[in-house]
C-alpha cells in the first residue's frame, strides 16, 4: 500500500485524473455485474426533470463510458492532447478547458433534446472534454507537429479531422447527442484558445480554484504524527523525503515541470529510480 501511495504521489495531476477515469469504469462494471447500476445516477438524461434531482450529472456523465473501447479511445486521445498542452500551460488551465467543455456540451445536449426531440436519451463519455483540450491546443499551437503511426502531421490537421468527422456523422442522425457534444466541446476549446491569443483570459476564477486545490495537501499532518509516534530517525527521514516530493509535485501541478530548479528535477529523478 505504501508503494502504491508513493507511485501515486509521483504521478502528475492529469495522469491521476486518467487513472481515476479507469478506476470508475472498473467499479461501475463490477457493480453492474452484481446488479447495482450505479451509472443511472451519474449519466446525463435529456429530461429536465431528471436534471433537477441529479444536477451533478452535468459533470459526472463524463466519467461514465459505454464500453471498454469507448474508454480506451477517449483516454488515449486525452493523454496525447494533454502531453502537448502541458508543455505550454499548467494543469489548472487544462482542467478548466476540459470541464468547461464537458459542462457546456451537457447543457447543449439537454436543451437540444428538450426542444427538438420527443424521445429520451442519455449522454455518457469524456469526449466533449477531450475535444475541448485537443481543439484548444490545436488552435493555440496549430503548427506543432504530431506523429501518428508513420505519418507526421500538424495539430490543426488532427483537430480539423475530428471536427469534420463529427459534422458528417451529425447529419446522419447516428449518435446525434454524442456528436453534438463533441462539437460543442471543440467549440469551447477553440473559443478559449482564440481569446487567449488575443490576450483575453477566460475562466480565470476556475483556474485559480484548481490551483488552490492542487496546493491542498494532507501529507504534512500525517507525516508529523507518524514521526512522533514512532520516534525513529529512519522513519522521520523517510517522511521528510515524502514531504519534499509532495512539495515538488504540488509545484509541478501549479506551474508545470519547467518551473522546477535543476536540483529539484535531479532529486525527483533520483527518487523515482528507487
Amino acid at each position: 500500500m505504501e508503494n502504491l501511495r508513493y507511485k501515486w504521489n509521483l504521478m502528475s495531476s492529469f495522469d491521476r485524473f486518467i487513472a481515476i477515469q479507469v478506476l470508475v469504469f472498473l467499479v461501475i462494471s463490477i457493480l453492474g455485474v452484481i446488479g447495482l447500476p450505479l451509472e443511472r445516477w451519474l449519466v446525463l438524461s435529456s429530461s429536465l426533470t431528471t436534471l433537477l434531482f441529479q444536477p451533478w450529472s452535468l459533470i459526472t456523465y463524463s466519467f461514465i463510458h459505454a464500453d471498454l473501447w469507448h474508454l480506451v479511445f477517449n483516454m488515449l486521445w486525452l493523454y496525447t492532447a494533454s502531453r502537448y498542452f502541458l508543455t505550454l500551460f499548467d494543469s489548472a488551465r487544462l482542467f478548466s478547458v476540459y470541464f468547461l467543455g464537458v459542462f457546456f456540451a451537457g447543457l447543449t445536449f439537454l436543451f437540444s433534446y428538450s426542444l427538438f426531440f420527443t424521445s429520451s436519451a442519455y449522454l455518457v463519455g469524456s469526449s466533449a472534454g477531450v475535444m475541448a483540450v485537443l481543439l484548444f491546443i490545436a488552435t493555440y499551437s496549430p503548427n506543432q507537429p504530431i506523429r501518428i503511426f508513420i505519418f507526421t502531421i500538424k495539430l490543426w490537421h488532427l483537430g480539423a479531422f475530428f471536427v469534420v468527422i463529427d459534422l458528417l456523422q451529425l447529419t446522419s442522425g447516428v449518435n446525434f447527442g454524442g456528436r453534438l457534444a463533441h462539437l460543442v466541446g471543440a467549440g469551447i476549446g477553440y473559443f478559449m484558445a482564440s481569446q487567449l491569443l488575443k490576450g483575453v483570459e477566460i475562466a480565470d476564477g476556475l483556474q485559480n480554484f484548481f490551483r488552490r486545490g492542487f496546493q491542498f495537501n494532507f501529507s504534512s499532518k500525517k507525516s508529523s504524527f507518524k514521526v512522533y509516534k514512532n520516534n525513529s530517525k529512519k522513519e522521520a527521514k523517510r517522511m521528510s523525503d515524502q514531504d519534499k516530493i509532495d512539495a515538488i509535485l504540488d509545484k509541478i501541478s501549479a506551474s508545470g515541470y519547467e518551473s522546477l530548479s535543476s536540483e529539484e528535477k535531479e532529486y525527483l529523478f533520483r527518487k523515482g529510480q528507487k
